[in-house]
């Protein structure tokens, strides 16, 4: 016969007889023994009421005989801050009701979670009930929302080679060797060849958070195609551009533009000095002393040997510059100048500078090197090229297998100068903000005096003069906020992108110059990149 009673309607387990008057159970661990063996063992044991039935007491009338309650599971739903996870938190029952599906959907509509609800991990939620220790607590995440899906930015797909793609793909030979020389036919197009597909920019997809708020996305910027000489865009398709005239594909920013080509076997005495709008291909060497001035593409196979090179696009030349030794100060013998990218097999004793990128395949070996963004000696993504002396004048990064020599060779590297330009444009910036600010404080001020004297036309015309003038230097003064930021956005930036990666080994006899800061570097050092850290040059070395 059970010691206990349970009153449904109240949920508590009670005691039918006291102790005190059956003598059974003897004390309040035995008592706490038998519930945990009755059908109640999971309930919440009221420890207080148990030890009151076995205390010493002259009015056994008054204890209560109530030992246990059943206690019902609840559950607590959390959103997070960014209103995007809906987290439930359920302690289970003590002998009381579950939680059903019915309300741990009212448990969510009541913390406003309306959208993004994961019925299926509700349910499997729910269902651990039965699996975890009564009274114990778990959560898990049962409604997400779905972030905003940003538009993707306008692009451009290029539909045709071009004399530099020609290079990079030398013909195959019979045995499956390459000819470095033999480029097949030069690439030319005629008119109605298309060029360049232009892909519009999509407006993204929106989202929306677990309390049914609809997140927009960023759409993606449009970019046009830029006509250039010798193309138009498709009378039949807006997003074409093809050819209008016959000639040579240069790829130039968001467009193309179709050059003459002038062609030569070799550049030397027999040819002359050549100056041409539009593109040059020489299929042989640039000789000593001879020059080569183009508005277009500039493609040499061969060798270019202590000559002259300048193109207001890009230059490639497949196997090498070579230049002759010089005395200190003396200038270079062989020189290659471009508005765009220049590309050269190797390079020795060559002033070689770009607008954009360089890229050496093997080595550059005591050249003068200048490039606005990336000079890169080697192949790939992890170049392991030689460069070895020199002097490289304001690049932005350095990418190369090997900097210096191990005979500790003098190789000069100067990043970021124009930290300089712009330090002076940010220091020009503040001082105009404080003029700025004077003036209009001083404006500000004498319409305050002109408003305290006597109302006339003379006064009336001199405070739209005063308006007028304010709005002025507001205008002026906003501007001039627009471009300190833009400053020192762009100084932030060329501090963290300007590095020298060194994917092998970096050799005694580096001089290192980054922004204002400068080290000397005097022993040998494995893989790693050389950074501006807090004004401070820092290595970084690969794990």
């Amino acid at each position: 016969m059970s010691l206990f009673s349970f009153d449904e309607e109240s949920g508590y387990v009670s005691m039918k007889e006291h102790p005190a008057h059956s003598g059974f159970p003897a004390s309040a661990a035995q008592l706490v023994e038998l519930l945990e063996q009755s059908s109640y063992a999971d309930f919440d044991v009221i420890h207080a009421n148990i030890g009151q039935l076995f205390a010493p007491s002259d009015d056994r009338e008054k204890d209560v005989l109530i030992v246990a309650r059943a206690v019902d599971a609840s559950i607590v739903v959390h959103v997070e801050e960014n209103n995007m996870l809906a987290e439930a938190r359920l302690t289970t029952a003590r002998g009381g009701k579950l939680i059903t599906i019915d309300e741990a959907r009212d448990a969510l509509t009541n913390a406003g979670v309306v959208k993004g609800i994961n019925e299926r991990a509700l349910d499997t939620f729910l269902g651990q009930q039965f699996e975890q220790s009564p009274g114990s607590v778990y959560s898990g995440i049962v409604a997400h929302g779905v972030r905003a899906k940003d538009g993707t930015d306008a692009r451009f797909v290029r539909l045709c080679m071009t004399a530099q793609d020609r290079v990079l793909s030398p013909q195959e030979k019979s045995g499956g060797k390459v000819d470095m020389r033999d480029l097949g036919a030069i690439i030319t197009v005629k008119p109605g060849s298309p060029l360049m597909k232009r892909v519009p920019p999509t407006p993204g997809e929106k989202g929306f958070s677990v309390f049914g708020d609809i997140l927009e996305p960023k759409p993606g910027k449009d970019f046009t195609l830029q006509v250039s000489e010798g193309t138009k865009i498709s009378p039949d398709d807006p997003n074409l551009l093809i050819a209008n005239a016959k000639g040579v594909p240069v790829s130039v920013p968001r467009g193309m533009r179709v050059d003459d080509v002038l062609c030569y076997d070799n550049v030397d005495v027999t040819t002359g000095h050549i100056e041409f709008d539009g593109s040059v291909v020489v299929s042989g060497d640039v000789k000593d002393g001879m020059k080569i001035k183009a508005t277009g593409d500039i493609t040499v196979i061969g060798f270019v040997e202590s000559a002259h090179l300048e193109s207001e696009s890009a230059v490639t030349v497949m196997l090498g510059a070579i230049g002759r030794k010089r005395l200190e100060g003396e200038d270079f013998s062989c020189v290659i100048k471009a508005k765009r990218t220049i590309s050269v097999g190797y390079g020795q004793y060559c002033h070689i500078e770009s607008d954009q990128d360089l890229f050496i395949e093997r080595q550059a070996l005591h050249c003068d090197l200048k490039s606005k963004r990336l000079i890169r000696v080697g192949k790939g993504d992890t170049p392991r090229g030689k460069l070895i002396g020199g002097n490289v004048y304001n690049a932005m990064r350095i990418e190369a297998g090997e900097v210096g020599a191990p005979s500790g060779t003098r190789t000069r590297i100067v990043l970021a100068q124009d930290w300089y330009d712009l330090k002076k444009k940010e220091k020009e910036f503040k001082e105009l903000d404080k003029l700025l600010s004077d003036k209009i404080l001083a404006v500000k001020r004498a319409q305050i005096k002109a408003k305290k004297t006597p109302a006339s036309d003379k006064r009336d015309n001199y405070l739209k003069k005063l308006a007028t003038t304010e709005q002025r230097l507001d205008a002026h003064y906003k501007r001039n906020i627009r471009n300190c930021k833009l400053v020192a956005q762009k100084l932030m930036r060329l501090v963290k992108l300007s590095r020298v990666k060194v994917n092998e080994l970096m050799h005694p006899g580096i001089e290192l110059t980054i922004a204002k800061d400068s080290r000397s570097f005097s022993r040998i050092y494995p893989p790693h990149s050389v950074k501006l850290d807090a004004g401070k040059i820092t290595q970084e070395f690969v794990n």
